[in-house]
């Protein structure tokens, strides 16, 4: 089941923007058929982009293209292993052939599971190391390559607050999503001159399927209870605004940074 039921219009959050505030944009959105990245897809079809989708499984992405072209933007939805980088140029190449040139890039394609570091396996870390850090690493560099030779870009790969302060149990996740927001600083300071943006966004715990499966519901509302200071978790609407900004010109002097959307949680817990 997709992670939005029934496809509501517009998150709130985005109706301050211009509703063609990302026209003429083409944006590719890896693990964009769930989630957050079904969520961003949408939100930027709203405001007038056209859209790709990529996942490895097409279970998720065919209804949400659909729901793309329901607000009259153009979609694709291709399969790709981000962890293969032949699979990652087949992926690009195929959307450059039905959408165009693609102008913003979403690193949102992630895996994870819960276990202590000493039972980590060495095909459960490359799992979601390849994911997370090669897959958007790959990517990246499909992209950005094409991009600098065109007029620049847009990218935006998703982090994690746990990439800066210690991800127990999730120690392969966590040093995934610090090497994320290296990478993104590090393109972002050798292509500025050629006209490509590259930031990272921070989501804390938000409530998506994947997320609630790993964690589990107590082990959630615990931690909002100790942890966060909004004293909820994060819904994926919560992160579309932001991501809707930094693919917009509004951004255009910003790169290199890092966005948390996490409702206080890195912040120190207030007594009492």
């Amino acid at each position: 089941m997709s992670g939005t039921e029934n496809f509501p219009e517009t998150p709130p959050s985005t109706e301050i923007f211009a509703d063609d505030l990302l026209a003429g944009e083409t944006a590719l959105i890896t693990g964009g058929g769930t989630g957050i990245g079904e969520q961003i897809a949408l939100a930027f079809a709203d405001h007038g982009a056209d859209v790709a989708i990529a996942s490895r499984s097409m279970e998720h992405l065919e209804s949400t293209a659909e729901a793309i072209e329901e607000r009259g933007a153009d979609a694709c939805a291709t399969t790709v292993d981000v962890r293969e980088p032949d699979r990652v140029e087949e992926m690009v190449d195929t959307v450059e052939e039905e959408l165009g040139p693609i102008t913003v890039l979403i690193n949102n394609a992630g895996a994870n599971f819960l276990t202590p570091s000493e039972h980590l396996s060495t095909n459960g870390w490359r799992s979601v190391v390849g994911t997370i850090l090669d897959g958007t690493a790959y990517c990246t560099f499909e992209v950005g390559e094409r991009m600098l030779d065109r007029d620049g870009g847009v990218i935006l790969s998703m982090g994690a607050t746990n990439s800066v302060r210690g991800a127990p149990y999730y120690s392969h996740s966590g040093a995934g999503k610090a090497g994320v927001h290296n990478l993104m600083q590090s393109v972002a300071a050798e292509w500025a001159r050629y006209g490509v943006r590259a930031n990272t966004l921070a989501p804390g715990v938000i409530r998506t399927e994947g997320v609630m499966e790993v964690m589990g519901e107590a082990t959630a509302q615990q931690l909002v209870e100790e942890d966060v200071a909004a004293d909820r978790l994060g819904t994926p609407a919560d992160c579309v605004a932001m991501a809707v900004f930094l693919a917009s010109p509004a951004a255009a002097y910003v790169t290199g940074s890092y966005f948390v959307v996490d409702g206080g949680q890195l912040l120190s817990p207030v007594p009492g």
